[in-house]
């Protein structure tokens, strides 16, 4: 009997240890800045990310894994209103083709590669038409807005609060970083 109230008090003391990164981080973990994004039309507009993190136990420390993401800007053909994109996608894409506004985001993990019922190739477009965003399938994204345009990071420096095009440049060159990330592709697929 001594056995299995050691193993409860044990597992009881394990979940309030890990519900405290979560209970801790509610409201104060998050981050967010402002960069700018160029259009395939060539216009440059700044547009607002935000992030939600969630602490994450490694063994070692707590990190922060992304939760929500959120897109806010403005573009005159669209009423010149902030417009709000806001999933548990990072977003990838943001751009107008045809007079259509799209965002294209991913599954951060298999958590929300579940949660979006597990999309083959693995990416989740949206269109913004009459005041709200629509899941379209990757069929309808145009092929013209498969490079990806918005900062690939999902955390930047603690001093970076505004990224620049020239800064986006940079990141791109980093032979690190996956080419889905750089460019989407009808073929992805790195959750089973």
């Amino acid at each position: 009997m001594r056995t299995f109230f050691a193993i409860l008090e044990r597992l009881t003391f394990c979940a309030l240890l890990a519900s405290a990164p979560f209970v801790g981080g509610c409201g104060g973990n998050t981050g967010s800045w402002q960069e700018e994004v160029k259009l395939t039309d060539g216009r440059v507009i700044v547009v607002t990310q935000k992030r939600r993190y969630e602490g994450v136990y490694d063994g070692q420390s707590y990190g922060n894994l992304p939760r929500e993401f959120w897109l806010e800007f403005k573009l005159p053909e669209f009423g010149n209103q902030e417009i709000v994109w806001h999933e548990n996608l990072k977003p990838q894409v943001l751009n107008v083709h045809l007079g259509k506004l799209y965002v294209v985001g991913t599954p951060w993990t298999q958590l929300e590669y579940r949660q979006y019922g597990k999309p083959f190739p693995e990416y989740v477009p949206y269109r913004f038409e009459a005041g709200q965003w629509l899941r379209v399938p990757f069929s309808e994204i145009p092929e013209a807005i498969y490079e990806t345009n918005l900062a690939i990071a999902t955390e930047l420096p603690r001093d970076v609060k505004f990224v620049s095009l020239a800064m986006k440049s940079e990141e791109l060159k980093n032979e690190r970083i996956a080419e889905r990330n750089k460019k989407i592709s009808a073929t992805v697929k790195s959750f089973n």
